[in-house]
């Protein structure tokens, strides 16, 4: 059975306004136009859905059984399209961003509050990880975007970098650096030394500046995040080794930091998104707002 659109239209437009001529004053067509349409739809569906005479036009028993379907076809497709509408227009949708505990807590908040402001309908879902699930959860399809630090580039994934920053040392505002306006790496030798396990791409970044400095590094705690990390340091467990972003979970009463250097290490903080495929309306739109935002 080949039914067209037009063939439906024009069908339920005669049996609401009763009439062909209005019908296709409706439609925009000429009346010879739309009875045609309506033989055709009753030629494929092989029954009369009309009862005609020179003064009225009635729906058939057939034809009555079938108007409420018709009607709600048409409506269930102008419903489809205008859903599609509003997704281009992105008013509507969701996306999901995986990101790190850290970047979660300190530089997504505001950025999500104000993505939220602009496209209120939009729902965003955020899946805060520990850093190495973060490409895992955007390749597995369980995220549309992630951000983070990454060891490398790799060919699946697209990546836009977002800003750099140095690598930090804190330690609680009793310790004899909290005095000094300036650290290097080699000034850490001696010190019991906080780190973040290895397999993370901080802790390559940790062992290149001791390496630098030509000490080695020999932690006396270890942890996946980087805020325990901080809450031993404020206990005076030792200094920590921390991405420059961990500065703005710490509590400046207890704990103080300064940048590494020599040398200094920046790691970088980059979006990424699979790169095969299209992103949703609403995972681009979230792309281009983060893009977009001052540093």
């Amino acid at each position: 059975m080949n039914v067209t659109l037009r063939q439906l239209r024009a069908f339920v437009l005669v049996a609401r306004l009763g009439s062909f001529t209005r019908a296709a004053q409706a439609m925009h067509v000429t009346q010879s136009a739309l009875s045609l349409l309506v033989r055709e739809l009753e030629s494929a569906m092989d029954t009369r859905l009309f009862d005609r005479t020179t003064r009225a036009v009635a729906l058939t028993v057939a034809g009555s059984e079938f108007f409420p379907q018709a009607q709600r076809i048409l409506e269930d497709l102008e419903t489809a399209i205008a859903g599609v509408h509003k997704l281009v227009a992105k008013e509507k949708g969701k996306v999901v961003v995986a990101a790190p505990l850290l970047l979660s807590n300190a530089f997504l908040p505001p950025i999500l509050a104000a993505f939220h402001a602009k496209y209120p309908g939009i729902e965003v879902i955020l899946q805060d990880t520990l850093t190495a699930g973060v490409l895992a959860h955007v390749r597995g399809g369980e995220a549309d975007v992630g951000l983070g630090t990454f060891a490398s580039s790799e060919a699946d994934i697209a990546w836009t970098v977002l800003f750099a920053e140095a690598m930090v040392a804190a330690f609680p505002v009793s310790h004899a650096f909290a005095t000094r306006k300036r650290l290097t790496w080699a000034d850490l030798a001696g010190q019991p030394i906080l780190a973040l396990r290895g397999g993370s791409v901080f802790r390559d970044l940790t062992e290149a500046g001791f390496s630098s400095a030509g000490i080695p590094l020999r932690p006396v705690f270890e942890a996946n995040y980087a805020g325990s990390l901080i809450g031993m340091a404020a206990a005076g467990a030792g200094v920590a080794i921390l991405p420059g972003y961990a500065t703005k979970v710490m509590d400046r009463e207890t704990v103080r930091s300064l940048r590494l250097e020599k040398p200094v290490i920046d790691r970088q903080v980059a979006l990424v998104h699979r790169a095969a495929g299209t992103l949703s309306h609403a995972a681009q739109a979230f792309v281009d707002f983060v893009v977009s935002m001052p540093r």
